[in-house]
């Protein structure tokens, strides 16, 4: 749940509470947790009493909740995220291109089984092209190993559609330029300023 403040948070859970108290549900509160932002900054407060909101302990800022599917904690945790995010595409591309599938339906699953999972991230997480272009040559390394491609073949062959001569695989790099596009297209006309886009230089942590 999100609130405008703390009173809107606790307004918010006393909705929750008397829900849960008509249709005689149980939360369990144990699995969850709150946090207080204000201007950017974690505000940490003492819970006197025992009441539905008070017994929602707070967040360890040395943990992170996920929020459609993205780990936050005060703000977007971008170097965990995206290693999970690395990992979870090569573990999906592994298993495709070990398959049985003939070479266009295993560019197609790619696409939607793999590529997908990096896609959803882009404008959210802080790509660099540097990382992206290293998954990329990451992709095209493990489809020479499987077969996929010739080790001396033009590499940039890969990237052409099929119905020009070429592979048809999603470019990394390119396909989070599109996103990108998109985003701030969206922002554009809902004039909102964009704040989205590919590193050059990769964030100190």
């Amino acid at each position: 749940m999100l609130g405008r403040n703390e009173n809107g948070l606790k307004n918010e859970m006393k909705i929750v509470q008397t829900i849960s108290k008509d249709k005689s549900m149980n939360f369990g509160l144990e699995i969850y947790a709150r946090m207080c932002l204000k201007r950017g900054s974690v505000q940490s407060k003492m819970h006197v009493g025992s009441t539905f909101e008070n017994d929602i302990k707070e967040l360890d800022l040395r943990k992170a909740y996920k929020y459609l599917g993205i780990e936050e904690s005060f703000d977007i945790q971008h170097k965990n995220d995206k290693e999970k995010l690395k990992k979870e595409y090569l573990r999906r591309l592994r298993p495709v291109l070990g398959t049985e599938l003939g070479a266009k339906n295993k560019i197609q699953a790619i696409a939607s089984l793999a590529v997908l999972v990096l896609r959803y991230s882009f404008g959210i997480i802080k790509w660099h092209q540097e990382e992206l272009q290293k998954l990329d040559r990451k992709t095209w390394k493990l489809l020479t190993i499987h077969g996929q491609h010739h080790p001396k073949a033009d590499v940039d062959r890969l990237y052409v559609p099929r119905k020009q001569g070429g592979r048809g695989v999603m470019q990394l790099e390119a396909a989070h330029a599109v996103e990108i596009t998109k985003i701030g297209g969206i922002c554009r006309q809902k004039g909102r300023p964009t704040n989205t886009g590919c590193q050059n230089t990769p964030t100190q942590h």
